[in-house]
């Protein structure tokens, strides 16, 4: 008898990673460099991803680098004190997007604008 439990499924694997990519940005917020490990994950799985999942990985991938710029950006403007406000808004919008993207993950739901700098 066959177990089917234990069939590798490569679509739902890979489900699965867009999913752990989001988790791991979130808990970047209170464990440094754990994005990191997340987009090395997304850039290691967005070949041949089908359009579904590679608009996540699309995604989350420039969230990575739209926030380190606008983290670069925040850090310069501290050294003018209007940076040190800018911090949790910084936070909200990291958060907002991997948040939204997990639910939207969770949901099969595609990204509709993976290329959007601001929203989802």
């Amino acid at each position: 008898m066959i177990d089917m439990q234990s069939t590798p499924n490569p679509a739902e694997d890979l489900k699965q990673k867009v999913k752990l990519v989001y988790i791991l940005y979130i808990a970047n917020v209170v464990i440094p460099f754990t994005g990191i490990v997340g987009v090395i994950i997304a850039y290691s799985t967005i070949n041949g991803a089908p359009s579904g999942p590679r608009s996540h990985l699309i995604y989350q991938i420039r969230t990575f680098w739209i926030g380190l710029l606008y983290t670069f950006i925040v850090v310069l403007l501290c050294f003018i004190i209007i940076g040190f406000f800018l911090i949790p808004v910084l936070t909200l919008w990291y958060l907002a997007r991997a948040i939204v993207g997990l639910m939207r993950a969770n949901k099969d739901l595609p990204i509709e604008n993976p290329h959007s700098w601001i929203g989802w």
